[in-house]
């Protein structure tokens, strides 16, 4: 039986024309000087996006052609923000807090609302005859 052969992708032909498409994402949004849109956010995002895919492409490719990008080459954390140890200690369980318990009052029963009648009175029951099915059959 003759072993499988799988062809490999030439990764630097495929990232060059890859990378023509994809910078078609630069000029998407139109700069027409809105207040509320950051336009340098946004060139920032986008280059951020295709050094993304760039990385990708890097690790795709089988015979190392291909250079990683300038903003992958050294960590520097998540997306290049430097952790504080804030982050860490918020991240971490909670063991240095203990909750307080909540205050439970005990329960007071009273007695029944209408405090001039016998108990024997209010469980007994009233008919009216007009009403009861009993005297009407």
């Amino acid at each position: 039986m003759a072993p499988i052969i799988i062809p490999e992708v030439d990764m630097l032909s495929v990232s060059k024309s890859s990378e023509v498409e994809r910078r078609a994402i630069l000029g998407f949004a139109p700069k027409i000087k809105l207040v509320t849109v950051d336009y340098a956010a946004l060139d920032r995002i986008d280059t951020f996006y295709l050094d993304c895919q760039k990385y990708r492409d890097y690790y795709r490719d089988p015979y190392d052609k291909l250079q990683k990008p300038a903003a992958f080459k050294y960590h520097q954390g998540k997306c290049g923000i430097k952790l504080e140890h804030s982050v860490e200690q918020l991240r971490s369980p909670i063991r240095w807090v203990e909750e307080r318990k909540p205050l439970v009052y005990p329960m007071t029963y009273q007695s029944t609302m209408r405090l001039n009648t016998l108990a024997a009175s209010m469980m007994g029951g009233c008919y009216d005859p007009s009403s009861c099915n009993r005297y009407k059959r």
